[in-house]
C-alpha cells in the first residue's frame, strides 16, 4: 500500500537564484564602499593640493604652538621603589600612600612636609606618587606581606636620595605599626636576656665540672653533671640568641627592597611627542578648514 507524501517531508530548501540574489546584492554593497572610499581619498587629495598653503600654515602654526609649550611645561623625573612588608596588610600601607598621593595632589606641601619631615621647599618638587602591589590580588582575599611599589615624580631629581628614607619612615611611623614594633621588640628583648642569663649560669656549671673547687660530689638534682651535655646545651643557646639579636637589627615593619635610582634625563615632557601631537593635531584642523572654504565656494 502507498504512503502519500505529504509537504512536511520535504525540507525547506532555498532556491538557487535567491542565493544569486543575496551575492549579487552584496557585491554591489561592497563596490560602493570602496566607489566611496576611492572618492574621499581623491577628493581629500584634492583638497590639500589646492589648500596646501592654508593647511601648511596650521601645520606651522602647530609646531611654533607645540615647541611653546615643550618649553614652558617645568620637566619632572620618575624613579620607583620596592618595598616589602613584615606580615602588615597591604592595605594599611596603601591607606597611608592614598593620604600622602591625596595631599600632593591637593598641593596641601606643608602637610606633606610635616608627614615626611621634609622641608616645604623640597615637598614642592613633588609632582606626583603612585603606588600598587607586586603580586596579584584576587578579589575578596587579603593581602598580607606582599611587595609593592611607590612611584614618586619630582622636579628636582637631587630629591631622590633623600625622598627614600622619608617615605620609608613616613610608613614606619604609623601608629599601629609603631606600637606592634614596640611589642614585639620587648619580647625579643627580653627572650635574649633570658638566653644571656641561661648561658652564663651554664658556663658557671661547665667551669664547677671541669675544675672543681673543694669537695665536689659531681651531682645536680640528682643527676651527674655531663661536661658534653653542658657545652652542646650552650651552643644551642648561643645560636638562638645570635638569631634573636639578627632578628632585632631586621625588626622594621617595612624593608627597602630596591630603592630610588638616581635619574639624569626628564621623563617628560619630550619634545618628539609634543611635536608629533601638535602637527598632526594642526593637520586635521587645516583639513577642516579646508573641506569647509571649499564647500562654502560651491554654494
Amino acid at each position: 500500500m502507498y504512503k502519500e507524501r505529504s509537504d512536511y517531508d520535504v525540507p525547506p530548501t532555498r532556491s538557487k537564484s535567491n542565493d544569486e540574489i543575496d551575492l549579487r546584492d552584496m557585491l554591489r554593497w561592497v563596490k560602493s564602499i570602496v566607489k566611496k572610499t576611492a572618492n574621499g581619498y581623491s577628493t581629500l587629495v584634492q583638497v590639500t593640493i589646492r589648500k596646501k598653503g592654508l593647511i601648511a600654515a596650521f601645520v606651522i602654526a602647530g609646531v611654533i604652538l607645540s615647541l611653546t609649550a615643550f618649553y614652558l611645561t617645568k620637566p619632572y623625573y620618575s624613579s620607583s621603589m620596592t618595598l616589602v612588608l613584615s606580615e602588615i596588610r597591604n592595605d594599611f600601607v596603601e591607606d597611608q600612600l592614598k593620604k600622602l598621593a591625596s595631599m600632593v595632589e591637593d598641593d596641601n606641601f606643608e602637610a606633606v612636609a610635616e608627614s615626611l619631615d621634609i622641608s616645604v621647599q623640597s615637598a614642592e618638587q613633588i609632582k606626583k606618587l603612585d603606588f600598587w602591589n607586586l603580586d596579584e590580588v584576587q578579589e575578596d582575599s587579603i593581602l598580607t606581606g606582599s611587595p609593592f611599589r611607590v612611584e614618586l615624580f619630582l622636579y628636582d631629581n637631587k630629591l631622590f636620595s633623600s625622598m627614600e628614607p622619608a617615605i620609608t619612615d613616613y610608613l614606619e611611623n604609623n601608629r599601629y605599626f609603631a606600637k606592634q614594633k614596640r611589642i614585639k621588640q620587648k619580647q625579643m628583648e627580653s627572650m635574649v636576656g633570658k638566653l644571656r642569663s641561661e648561658i652564663l649560669s651554664i658556663d658557671s656549671m661547665k667551669t664547677s665540672s671541669i675544675s672543681p673547687r673543694g669537695p665536689v660530689n659531681g651531682f645536680v638534682y640528682g643527676e651527674p653533671l655531663d661536661p658534653t651535655t653542658l657545652f652542646r646545651e650552650s651552643i644551642t643557646m648561643y645560636q638562638q640568641q645570635i638569631k634573636l639579636e639578627a632578628e632585632l637589627e631586621q625588626l622594621d615593619n617595612i624593608e627597602v627592597v630596591t630603592g630610588f635610582s638616581p635619574q639624569s634625563r626628564p621623563a617628560a615632557p619630550s619634545m618628539v611627542k609634543y611635536l608629533a601631537i601638535g602637527t598632526i593635531a594642526a593637520f586635521l584642523i587645516g583639513l577642516i578648514v579646508a573641506f569647509n572654504v571649499e564647500k562654502s565656494k560651491k554654494i
